[in-house]
């Protein structure tokens, strides 16, 4: 069991409220329905062929899968902000390889068959080279049989069922969140430290739910009470009265869109556990979503980018200062996924799909995370840290405008990669 480092506090730079449905939308050049590619001025069309994203003087293109739409579309809108940033920020130092990259981009409404769909247009008719973005997890099972097939490279910012990545996948890596598994491996780790024995756990009842059950009957060493509910639940309430009134911890990782309509819900119910793990959700949305109650109630966001960091601050500030709006955890994946991208081109020495892959296989990407960025072959994390934070109210020195931050509770060591095969 993964041995964390409990209540190491430090005082979070400060995080304004950017998630929903407005954030950003101007980054990457388009409306949020737009098929239009961040600096190409129309329709994203590049000529040459599609296996090398165009001729050697064309852009390089990057397809972008964000859910822009539907319960998903704070995650989809913070990470197209970051990405569209990275990208600026590339283009700017002279772009890879002598050229410039370039996004395209559609709203997937978190509909797995309209993503593979738009993901194939991406690479035949507009020679994208790699495609980012899914945050569904059956979105992200769907688009990562079709990178094999393709043999396209596709970062994902957050999916993080198990069953997205198998034996068989080799061209999709994981971004934003670990899988279910690994997460709730580290949220066993938290109870047994604590001491916990009256655990509960909502989860939704699609792949990322019901991989996050499987996670905490093979992790946890307490029985957990786990109730399933529909994705797409508003009012939870005959569910969380099955818990009883003095439960230590609630899990609602399990259930991302109802996951703080369930903070909500037990407050006003009576519940107050000391710790709900939330989701890795758009830190401006739980603010948005809680008001007081997020800093007095509990409720904990999960992420991988360390925003404790001096290099996360740099970021951020550069960000504030281009955008006027503030840089967050989610902001920090769609802004990874592009830097990191633009390094794997240059590694590979090649704008080729094959070569770009095998570059991300083998790259050790030091970024805004607590570790560098490491892949096994499947494309699964390695070696990285899980964090855990709850909001506070002060403000950061690189976004004084800013109304909350966070305060970090807990983090992991290293955790190992979850196997392929389970």
């Amino acid at each position: 069991m993964v041995k964390p480092k409990l209540m190491r506090r430090r005082n979070f730079v400060k995080l304004s409220g950017v998630a929903g449905a407005g954030l950003l939308a101007g980054c990457t050049g388009g409306d949020s329905g737009s098929d239009g590619g961040s600096g190409s001025g129309g329709d994203g069309d590049t000529t040459g062929d599609g296996g090398s994203g165009g001729g050697s003087g064309d852009p390089i293109v990057i397809g972008s899968l964000q859910p822009l739409s539907g319960p998903f579309t704070p995650w989809g809108n913070a990470h197209k902000a970051g990405l569209a940033f990275a990208v600026q920020e590339v283009n700017e130092d002279g772009g890879v390889l002598g050229r410039q990259l370039e996004i395209v981009e559609s709203d997937t409404k978190s509909d797995a068959a309209a993503a593979d769909s738009t993901f194939r247009r991406f690479v035949e008719q507009e020679n994208a080279v790699a495609t980012v973005g899914p945050v569904s997890s059956d979105v992200g099972i769907r688009t990562a049989r079709t990178a094999q097939e393709l043999e396209v490279p596709m970062l994902l910012h957050m999916s993080g069922s198990n069953e997205t990545i198998t034996p068989d996948t080799t061209y999709t890596f994981r971004v934003g969140l670990l899988p279910a598994d690994t997460t709730m491996r580290a949220q066993a780790s938290l109870v047994a430290d604590a001491g916990y024995s009256k655990v509960g756990a909502i989860i939704g009842d699609y792949a990322w739910g019901r991989s996050v059950e499987e996670g905490i009957e093979e992790h946890f060493d307490v029985d957990v009470a786990i109730e399933a509910a529909p994705v797409g639940a508003s009012d939870f309430k005959s569910f969380i009265r099955k818990f009883p009134e003095d439960i230590e911890m609630m899990v609602a990782t399990g259930h991302p869109p109802g996951s703080l309509t369930i903070a909500n819900q037990l407050n006003e119910l009576g519940y107050s556990p000391d710790v709900i793990t939330g989701p890795s959700f758009p830190p401006g949305v739980i603010a948005g979503a809680l008001g007081n109650l997020a800093f007095e109630g509990g409720f904990t966001h999960v992420h991988n980018s360390d925003p404790y960091s001096d290099e996360f601050a740099e970021v951020a500030q550069r960000f504030g200062e281009a955008t006027g709006s503030q840089f967050d955890t989610h902001t920090a994946y769609g802004y990874v996924s592009g830097k990191m991208l633009a390094q794997a081109i240059e590694d590979a020495g090649s704008a080729e799909p094959t070569a770009i892959a095998e570059a991300i296989r083998s790259i050790k990407f030091d970024t805004l995370f607590a570790n560098p960025i490491e892949y096994t072959e499947n494309g699964e994390l390695k070696n990285q840290v899980q964090i855990y934070s709850k909001l506070t109210a002060e403000a950061p020195s690189y976004f004084p405008d800013g109304d909350f931050g966070f305060e970090e509770q807990f983090r992991t060591e290293a955790l190992p990669a979850l196997p392929a095969d389970q």
